[in-house]
């Protein structure tokens, strides 16, 4: 047998750098990844505006992703094989790491997503990704993903239980995953002061696959959001997508929700539309007493401070996820009918003391097994 080449430089690719769910995500591995001595660089889309967000990140363009492929998609398939070895940063490095986040399903192109593992095999490149949730899956992207982990992706860390299964009814070699958590859990814990101010963020967003009723979700917002003021709170809209005209900006359905409320509700709510960077965002969450997530990572970066969220889950990684946080009370459909999820909302107003000192034991808990299940990952790609 040859001598096993050790690693030291590696590339997280696949980064969305505008959404600070997907920030909170690469910037847990990419810390973990500094911490443990590696050299670190990360391939992002929007490269621009990442730069000005993160002027001290190394980041660098992913590939392939100017004008003429917006255009001519195709030709990414043919230019993808050359820009990989012309690229600097992909052709150091010892391994390539999807980034954290969820989009191994058919809701997204996994092809788009995943091709570049095939490109990094066939130049002699360690390949792993980190902490993804997996399906659903059609009967195409099953059978593309299968061969990807059988002939490209040396190992995966899946970060729920639907994840797991969905591994296992593809029968992918079990050496070859593992069950982990969300890779946001690797920020830590830290218990922020309750704010003197009621006030409650609100996360809202537009999703329209399965069939899901826009209209009817902004129903039963509006109604929480007519319930939070009752009981003396007032309401931000705020969104870890929002602020930036080239990207998602959720303060737009935000608006919408606002605008139908009677006036002397708008008085007491606000629709934040400013863009905050990551670091920003984490600050600005110690000003709620508690946050109302339709986007999974507005929630989980509160809970990592201490803060209760109540979460509108879009797809099945929400309810997974607080599954395992022992928080399954505490998770609605986005389609939820307005009565259980009023019920609901108004439980979570009354039993916030309570959640909160859950989570002074359960989210230092789980921070603990990703840590552990990340020193699991390095010894799998290292070896």
């Amino acid at each position: 047998m040859g001598e096993i080449k050790k690693i030291k430089n590696v590339v997280i690719n696949n980064v969305v750098p505008l959404n600070n769910g997907d920030v909170a995500l690469f910037l847990s591995l990419y810390y973990a990844l500094i911490e443990k001595g590696y050299t670190v660089k990360i391939a992002a889309y929007h490269i621009r505006e990442a730069k000005q967000a993160y002027p001290n990140l190394p980041l660098f363009p992913e590939l392939c992703q100017g004008f003429l492929f917006r255009k001519l998609p195709f030709l990414k398939k043919y230019i993808l094989p050359f820009s990989f070895r012309f690229n600097k940063a992909y052709r150091n490095a010892d391994l390539i790491i999807g980034a954290p986040g969820g989009y191994i399903n058919s809701y997204y192109s996994i092809k788009s997503s995943l091709n570049i593992f095939k490109i990094a095999k066939r130049n002699n490149k360690k390949t792993a990704i980190y902490s993804q949730s997996v399906g659903p899956l059609n009967e195409q992207d099953s059978l593309l993903f299968t061969s990807l982990m059988k002939n490209a992706i040396d190992f995966i860390l899946v970060r729920d239980q639907f994840s797991k299964d969905t591994m296992e009814r593809l029968e992918i070699n079990k050496s070859k995953y593992k069950l982990t958590k969300d890779a946001a859990f690797l920020l830590g814990f830290e218990a922020t002061p309750i704010p003197n101010k009621k006030k409650i963020a609100f996360s809202v967003r537009e999703w329209r696959d399965d069939n899901r009723d826009v209209t009817a979700f902004k129903s039963m917002i509006k109604e929480m959001v007519i319930s939070a003021i009752d009981n003396g709170y007032s309401v931000d809209f705020l969104s870890t997508c929002q602020g930036i005209e080239s990207y998602k900006n959720d303060a737009i359905i935000a608006t919408e929700i606002y605008n139908e409320l009677p006036h002397s509700y708008q008085k007491k709510s606000n629709v934040l539309s400013d863009y905050y960077n990551f670091h920003a965002f984490y600050e600005k969450l110690e000003e709620y007493q508690m946050v109302v997530g339709t986007r999974l990572h507005m929630c989980i970066t509160a809970l990592t401070k201490g803060i209760p969220a109540l979460n509108i889950s879009y797809e099945i990684k929400g309810k997974e996820c607080y599954n395992y946080l022992d928080l399954a009370e505490y998770s609605i459909d986005y389609n939820e009918p307005n009565q259980s999820a009023l019920k609901c909302f108004n439980t979570f107003l009354d039993n916030q003391e309570s959640i909160r000192t859950q989570l002074k034991t359960t989210i230092p808990k789980i921070h603990s097994e990703v840590k552990m299940d990340f020193a699991y990952f390095l010894g799998k790609i290292s070896s």
